[in-house]
């Protein structure tokens, strides 16, 4: 059975908020989107468990920054997301959309 859902995830990466340090960096924010999406948060929120997830470095820190990321879900289905720097130490997955 092949998914077409496509569902807004407007969650924020808590533990971003735990980096230590004055600045983070465009690879602090993509790191840690893909510890997220990987997350236990994640999975309750959405329904799916998701592994293997990459993300873009994004072009900068600044908030309102957006950059892709994708993982695999517990059924093998290849999603796409997009994550935005919302804060110094925050990001939000604004949406999550199954390939296919």
């Amino acid at each position: 059975m092949v998914r077409t859902a496509r569902f807004p995830l407007t969650l924020t990466a808590v533990g971003l908020l735990m980096l230590a340090g004055c600045s983070t960096t465009t690879g602090d924010f993509k790191d840690e989107a893909e510890k997220f999406l990987e997350s236990t948060d994640l999975a309750d929120e959405a329904g799916y468990t998701f592994r293997d997830a990459r993300c873009e470095t994004p072009a900068s820190t600044s908030v309102g920054t957006q950059f892709a990321c994708g993982a695999t879900d517990n059924d093998g289905d290849d999603w796409t997301f997009i994550a935005e720097i919302a804060g110094a130490r925050e990001i939000v997955i604004i949406s999550g959309e199954v390939n296919g």
